[in-house]
């Protein structure tokens, strides 16, 4: 009879499925890890899921957020450490942040990471540019996505990708970017593998993994340093999101193949799930989200001036111009003595001249922020068009009966019409003053910024509104909280190693990206802030598998024997 550790031994000699790292996942923090691990010399096998490599990544407009970065250093823009860390802790854990405890009242792993994050991000991205992998760009208008006296340096942390022609890059253009410097440092690349087991030696430390192919073949791949897990969150996962977030989301904008594959793996290990609550929130267009389109980009701002947003009631619901984690928050209102989340979908209401002016791409660089308004010749199967209110809503009423199996039966309030009218009375007085005594619309400089550029006929100060037309046609569609992705899995330490039920590193596994615990609490710093930190995380899980001694042959796996 042969014994469990010799099969795993005739396999792999069978095959070149070895070398010092694997790396699972072809996103932001799986590129970043392979690229670091090779040009520090070690031998990298990316597996990832997908067709292509990239992902969620693919998707992103690839903003930075990286503290203390070249642009701020040359142009005399401090941004000391403890600052950003206190200005990270207040608006992540408002409730823990105290500025005289210690760790700022953070638990002590969050601070850890983000101490990581900040003596590592700069260099991280200026590496990548050193040695040819990434041509970034500096967007000093960007701002944070929080006014507090905690954040010492509000603008120019972010940082872009950059094109040949100097132009301001997106998601794909990193990702071809860094697969292009992988491959140059001979990173073995292999797609369409979903990772479904784990590989241990006669010690349990973990030394590869098993892979299905599309085929249904699975394949081995050997570490002899280690196993970097990159693999995204469960958003996709329709049995995970049911179990952690309740029905809070309905999908979200991450690839498909977000379905928390390391979810069940970390389990099987014995490793605790921490954060599984949690996700990175930006609302999406229902109809569009339950169709699984591969293409669907969240509502990362409310595009226009002549635009308002109402819940079922026809009631206003918030800042319309609000960041969008921060938007998603406006749906989980709980309404007590109706036992309801009044918000839970939102009705943008628009006009005409709001459709010509905001249309689809508001701006160069603004490709991904998932304007829900098409173009003039684009797909509008998820827009009611009517020339009264009262049309308008009897077009919602129609969408949402076909919906609601989706929704728990949502439906317009009787009034809806009513209130809707109200509302927009109300919001067309405050754009004619130029102030949004209700929600302070326009009050932040991050606000002014996403919108674009001022409408030619908005003379106001605040070009963030403008009066609604009295006539129609009118428009609308239905947001949902959708997430970016979860972010919430097994916890790292400063080595980006992932720790086991006793709180200590589980031998040959790292962990990064959306697939493990974030530090970010209830927050989503500012744009940028899983590419900004992904880089950094994966610059130094590349250098701490340098550092690892070679392990020992794989005697088992942890699901299989």
């Amino acid at each position: 009879m042969t014994r469990p550790n010799e099969r795993y031994e005739q396999e792999m000699a069978s095959n070149s499925n070895e070398a010092d790292v694997v790396v699972v996942g072809g996103g932001v923090a799986g590129l970043s890890t392979a690229v670091n691990a090779a040009h520090l010399g070690l031998s990298v096998i990316l597996v990832e899921k997908g067709a292509a490599c990239g992902g969620t990544s693919r998707k992103a407009s690839a903003g930075m957020l990286i503290p203390n970065n070249y642009y701020q250093r040359e142009h005399g823009i401090p941004d000391p450490k403890q600052d950003f860390i206190r200005f990270l802790a207040r608006v992540g854990r408002p409730l823990l942040y105290n500025p005289d405890a210690e760790f700022y009242g953070l638990p002590e792993w969050e601070f850890d990471l983000i101490e990581t994050y900040y003596d590592n991000a700069a260099k991280a991205i200026e590496h990548l540019d050193a040695i040819g992998a990434l041509r970034t760009i500096p967007q000093p208008a960007w701002s944070s996505y929080n006014e507090v006296a905690e954040d010492a340096s509000p603008f120019a942390r972010g940082i872009w990708p950059r094109r040949e022609d100097g132009s301001v890059g997106n998601g794909a253009d990193f990702v071809d970017d860094m697969v292009a410097a992988a491959q140059r440092l001979g990173v073995v690349v292999r797609t369409r593998q979903r990772v479904a087991d784990v590989l241990l030696d006669a010690e349990d430390r973990v030394v590869g993994v098993i892979a299905e192919g599309a085929d249904g073949a699975r394949e081995r791949f050997r570490a002899r340093k280690g196993v970097v897990f990159a693999t995204g969150g469960f958003t996709h996962n329709a049995e995970l999101t049911r179990q952690y977030l309740n029905g809070m989301y309905i999908g979200g904008c991450t690839a498909l193949t977000s379905e928390g594959d390391f979810v069940p793996l970390a389990q099987a290990l014995g490793i605790p799930l921490i954060n599984m609550h949690a996700a990175f929130g930006a609302p999406v267009v229902l109809e569009q989200s339950l169709a699984r389109d591969p293409d669907l980009v969240s509502s990362f701002t409310t595009p226009g001036d002549s635009i308002l947003t109402v819940n079922k009631y026809g009631d206003r619901v918030g800042n319309e111009k609000a960041t969008y984690n921060d938007r998603t928050t406006q749906h989980f209102r709980w309404e007590p003595v109706k036992a309801e989340y009044p918000n839970f979908l939102v009705f943008p209401v628009w006009d005409q001249r709001n459709t010509d002016l905001y249309h689809r791409v508001i701006r160069p660089g603004m490709e991904s922020a998932g304007n829900f308004i098409p173009a003039a010749d684009g797909d509008w199967r998820y827009v009611v068009k009517a020339d009264t209110l009262e049309e308008l809503a009897d077009g919602l009423r129609a969408r949402l009966a076909a919906v609601a199996d989706a929704t728990g039966g949502i439906e317009l309030a009787d009034d809806f019409v009513e209130h809707l009218r109200a509302s927009i009375e109300r919001y067309n007085g405050f754009a004619r003053d130029g102030f949004d005594a209700d929600f302070r619309r326009g009050g932040m400089a991050i606000e002014h910024h996403m919108h674009g550029p001022q409408a030619p006929d908005n003379q106001s100060e605040n070009k963030t509104m403008f009066p609604l037309a009295e006539q129609g046609p009118y428009y609308a569609t239905i947001l949902v909280p959708g997430a970016i992705d979860t972010k919430g899995g097994p916890r790292v330490n400063r080595r980006l190693q992932v720790l086991g039920s006793r709180g200590k590193p589980v031998p040959g596994l790292y962990g990064l990206g959306n697939c493990v615990a974030s530090a970010s609490g209830q927050a989503y710093w500012s744009g940028g802030s899983t590419f900004g930190p992904y880089i950094a995380f994966g610059y130094v899980a590349a250098h701490s598998l340098a550092e690892e001694p070679d392990h020992g042959e794989p005697v088992r796996s942890i699901l299989e024997d």
